[in-house]
This record gives C-alpha cells, sequence and structure tokens, in this order.
C-alpha cells in the first residue's frame, strides 16, 4: 500500500483510520504500532479487519446500483434471445411448430395398417417404425386444418412427404407431414399472440404465433395437444 498520512475517506463519507498505513508494516513512521508484537502483521489486527468490514457493510452507491442493473437486464435479455427450439412442419397449407425436444425421428412415408372398428377418427392406422408397430394419427383432422382443398397438388391428394415419431414421457405418436422445414430458435419475446381473426379449431391448441421469414408458424402446445390425443385415443 501506498504511504500516506492522512485516513482514508470513502466516498460515501465513511472515514477509515487506516494506521497500517502510517505506523503498521507498510508505514515508515518511527516508532511502529505496539500492537504489532502481538499480531505480527496488520492483517491480524482487530483494527484492521473492522476497518474492512466497515467499508464492505456501507450503503452502495445509487448509481452504481443503476449501473448494474442495466447490464444485468442486458445479459438476461441476450440469455433469453433464441433460448428454445421447435421443430417447423407443414400439414396441408398450415405452418406448425413443435418443441425439438418432443421429436424423435422424421422418416419417409410408408405404409399405414388400418385398424379394425377403430372408433376415432384421428387414429390412422400402426405404422412399422424400426420394427416397431406404432400409434399413426391424423394431427391435421384434430387440429381441423386436412381439409385437402387448397392449391398444392400434395394437399389436393392427401400425400404426406415425411412421418414424423414424436413423444412425451409417457405416449409415443407417429403423423404424416407434408413438408418438414427444420429446427428453429427463437426467444420468449419472439412469440406473439393468435391472431383473434383465426378460425380454423388449430388455434384451440397454440400458445403464439412465429413470423418465419414469409411464413406465419403456429406454435402448438404440447400440454393441451397430448391431452387431445389421450382424449379421442380412448
Amino acid at each position: 500500500m501506498s504511504n500516506v498520512k492522512e485516513t482514508i475517506k470513502s466516498s460515501d463519507g465513511i472515514i477509515i483510520n487506516d494506521c497500517w498505513n502510517r505506523i503498521g508494516v507498510w508505514g515508515n513512521e518511527k516508532p511502529r504500532c505496539p500492537e504489532l508484537d502481538k499480531v505480527i502483521h496488520c492483517a491480524n489486527c482487530k483494527v484492521y479487519s473492522s476497518s474492512g468490514r466497515l467499508l464492505l457493510d456501507r450503503a452502495a452507491d445509487p448509481q452504481y446500483i443503476k449501473t448494474w442493473t442495466e447490464q444485468l437486464k442486458q445479459i438476461k435479455k441476450k440469455k433469453d434471445q433464441n433460448s428454445l427450439s421447435v421443430v417447423v412442419f407443414r400439414i396441408a397449407e398450415e405452418w406448425l411448430a413443435l418443441p425439438a425436444r418432443l421429436f424423435q425421428e422424421v422418416v419417409d412415408m410408408r405404409v399405414v395398417h388400418r385398424v379394425p372398428h377403430a372408433k376415432s377418427s384421428v387414429l390412422k392406422g400402426l405404422v412399422n417404425i424400426r420394427g416397431e408397430l406404432q400409434l399413426c394419427v391424423s394431427l391435421g383432422r384434430l387440429l381441423g386444418v386436412d381439409k385437402r382443398t387448397t392449391a398444392s397438388d400434395d394437399a389436393t391428394q392427401g400425400i404426406y412427404a415425411r412421418l414424423v415419431v414424436f413423444s412425451d414421457s409417457e405416449n409415443r405418436y407417429v403423423f404424416p407431414v407434408s413438408e418438414v422445414k427444420g429446427i428453429h430458435r427463437y426467444g420468449f419475446a419472439d412469440l406473439q399472440n393468435v391472431p383473434a381473426t383465426a378460425e380454423h379449431s388449430a388455434t384451440n391448441y397454440m400458445k403464439g404465433m412465429l413470423d418465419l421469414s414469409d411464413k406465419h408458424v403456429g406454435c402448438l402446445d404440447e400440454t393441451l395437444l397430448f391431452s387431445a390425443l389421450k382424449r379421442v385415443m380412448t
């Protein structure tokens, strides 16, 4: 420390008797502090430690608090950006998305075997995925977007390009899609409200909308979706 011969005064007016700078191990005055014979070094002295506590316990400067508050807000906002990920896909002409953690794989379209006397119109049948028979459901029919009255050929003919395998902690389902766009990352602030003018029933299962270049993507609420699937399958 520097050799000063006056007390330390903090920015908020607290005065500290910095005897260690004047008559302690860092000072040049003679005689030296008699307490050094007992404690050897100023760092072991009660005066030194109590002065340190006094400085640490003082009220924080308002400008200091304001500065750090603004910095922490910026850090949190930055972390929130692109903190969520969804898989974007298309059914008929509707672009939808579900959390990426629910998806297990995307496979080529294959034969779906109908289940005789099935009561649910959402159940398309059974499909073989890597040697296991899985329930294949029509997500489009459940959401009311599988109308087959759109301009594109695949939607008109009901031809789906891919089968998507997804699951929660209890159930596993397969559903056909017209197209898989891929994974998209976004932040909470990017999620917009579902338009009040939307008419099809898919809006009942959406928690928000995302703008993805020229596409409006409906983010599905997985809790509502799985609950509905369980209900219609029983």
